[in-house]
C-alpha cells in the first residue's frame, strides 16, 4: 500500500511539472507573438506631426526626442543649422518620446502640443529646450505669456491634458520601433541612434540629394 501511494504521489508531481511547463510555454509564446506583431521598422508621418520645411523636400528627418534629454537639446541646434543650410531640401518632423523616468518630459510635450493648437508649437518647443533645466508648469505659463497665447485656452488644454493622446501616440510608435535612446533620427527612414554631428548629417543629406 505504501508503494502505491508513492506511485500516485510521483505521478501527481510529474503531472504538475508538465502542466506548469505547458502554461509557461504558452505565456512565452504569447509574449513573443505580441512583440513581433507590434514591431515596425519605419515611422509614419501624418498631418498631426509638427514639421518644418517643405513637404516636397528630398530629405525627411524624423526626430524622436525628449525635452529633458541633453543630447536632444544639442540635436535641435544641429537640425536648425542643417535646415538653414538646406532650406529647400530638408524637412524636419518632431516625434515625442518622453522618458518615463523624466518627471516633466511628458508634461512639457503636452504643453508644447497645446501651444501647437494655437499655431505656436515650434516657438514653444524651442523655448522649452532653451530652458531645459527649469521645466515646470510655471515655465509653461511664462512661455505662453511670452508667445501671447490665449491664456485661458492654453491653461485649460494643459490642465485637462487635451493633447496627451498626440504625445502618447508617438511614444507608442517609438516603442513599436524598439527605440533604445533619444534622440533617434530617421533620415529617409534610415535609423541613427543618439546625437549625430552636423558634418555627418550634411554628408548624408548631400548624398541623398546627389543620388539619381
Amino acid at each position: 500500500m505504501r508503494y502505491y501511494w508513492h506511485f500516485i504521489t510521483g505521478i501527481s508531481v510529474i503531472g504538475a511539472i508538465v502542466l506548469l511547463f505547458f502554461v509557461f510555454s504558452l505565456r512565452v509564446k504569447n509574449e513573443i507573438t505580441f512583440t513581433d506583431d507590434n514591431a515596425i521598422t519605419r515611422p509614419t508621418v501624418t498631418f498631426v506631426d509638427p514639421s518644418q520645411g517643405p513637404s516636397t523636400a528630398k530629405v525627411t528627418i524624423v526626430n524622436f526626442g525628449d525635452y529633458e534629454c541633453e543630447g536632444c537639446a544639442g540635436m535641435e541646434q544641429t537640425l536648425a543649422t542643417l535646415r538653414q543650410d538646406f532650406p529647400d531640401d530638408v524637412r524636419i518632423v518632431w516625434k515625442d518620446m518622453p522618458n518615463p523616468s523624466h518627471a516633466e518630459s511628458r508634461n512639457a510635450a503636452i504643453a508644447a502640443r497645446c501651444a501647437g493648437e494655437q499655431d505656436k508649437f515650434w516657438e514653444f518647443h524651442d523655448l522649452l529646450f532653451a530652458n531645459q533645466n527649469q521645466l515646470s508648469s510655471d515655465l509653461y505659463t511664462l512661455i505662453a505669456e511670452e508667445l501671447e497665447l490665449r491664456d485661458r485656452a492654453f491653461a485649460s488644454c494643459v490642465e485637462e491634458s487635451e493633447t496627451a493622446p498626440l504625445v502618447d501616440r508617438t511614444y507608442e510608435e517609438g516603442l513599436a520601433l524598439q527605440l533604445t535612446a533619444t534622440p533617434t533620427l530617421f533620415v529617409n527612414n534610415e535609423r541613427y541612434t543618439g546625437e549625430v554631428d552636423l558634418s555627418t548629417l550634411k554628408a548624408i543629406v548631400r548624398g541623398i540629394i546627389a543620388a539619381p
